[in-house]
């Protein structure tokens, strides 16, 4: 043993709970896309065109990185799933070698 054994259990199991987060998550931020730009609500005649332009890009660029987010809590929990489904193809081609390596000394 190394001491860098993976608890195959554990890290599939966690791995599909950060998925259920990011889709949560990004479930949680359909409301605000759907609210659109945020500052057509205001009634703006032109005079805070500077401020609504400003805020909107704002709210833009935080969508963005929330949205972002999202995907990354996805990802790694798809990450994670895959480490555990290498690992253990792994650890099953080691045995099924080592036991052909074992008959070809024979």
């Amino acid at each position: 043993m190394t001491g860098l054994e993976i608890a195959l259990g554990a890290v599939g199991q966690e791995a599909s709970r950060i998925r259920a987060h990011g889709e949560d998550y990004d479930a949680a931020l359909q409301p605000l896309k759907a609210r659109g730009d945020g500052v057509s609500s205001w009634g703006d005649d032109g005079l805070f065109a500077v401020f609504t332009n400003a805020y909107a890009e704002c709210r833009a660029t935080a969508m963005a990185a929330l949205t972002g987010l999202s995907a990354e809590m996805s990802g790694t929990g798809e990450g994670l799933q895959k480490a555990v489904r290498n690992t253990a193809e792994t650890e099953a081609a080691n045995v099924q070698n080592t036991e052909q390596l074992g008959r070809t000394w024979v």
